[in-house]
């Protein structure tokens, strides 16, 4: 029985050991990621995004708009379904330019969030050319980091504004 139990134990011990070791080599990346995050920088990220989106709006450059996204964004717009990637963003806010939006006002209510993603939520106002309401309302946005920059990731808002009666 002690020959077999003592191969059996080192076989065990050496699992064991190997186990913990291979452990803390996965724990260890993460920890040094997670302590390069600097929530302060993610919000100043996202300040001067929301900055260059509200230009967007005036300049009508869909383009631009869609860079502040990343490669795999969806948007979820009140009242219609979610639209996901480049051209469906691109046309739907080529979309709100002809319909007469020059303007956004973003004021940030919250942020919070890790490495792994932020999130942002806030309230909207989206104006027409000399500044008159269109809409107003919420949104919450994720954050997600995208060669080396924070960008949109998921976008949804609705409004505040009363539904127009039924006729």
């Amino acid at each position: 029985m002690k020959r077999t139990f003592l191969p059996l134990a080192a076989i065990v011990a050496v699992l064991l050991f190997s186990c913990n070791s291979e452990t803390t080599k996965t724990t260890e990346p993460a920890a040094a990621t997670a302590s390069s995050f600097n929530l302060d920088s993610a919000k100043a990220a996202i300040a001067a995004s929301n900055a260059s989106y509200g230009n967007c709006f005036a300049t009508g450059d869909s383009a631009k708009m869609v860079s502040l996204y990343t490669s795999d964004a969806c948007i979820y717009p009140s009242n219609m379904p979610k639209m996901c990637g480049s051209q469906s963003i691109n046309a739907f806010f080529n979309g709100g330019y002809k319909m007469g939006i020059r303007n956004i006002k973003l004021t940030t209510a919250e942020v919070m969030g890790s490495n792994d993603g932020v999130i942002e939520t806030g309230t909207y106002e989206l104006m027409a050319e000399k500044g008159a309401t269109l809409d107003k309302g919420k949104f919450m946005v994720m954050w997600k980091e995208e060669n080396g920059k924070w960008k949109m990731h998921r976008d949804i808002w609705n409004t505040d504004m009363p539904a127009a009666p039924a006729k």
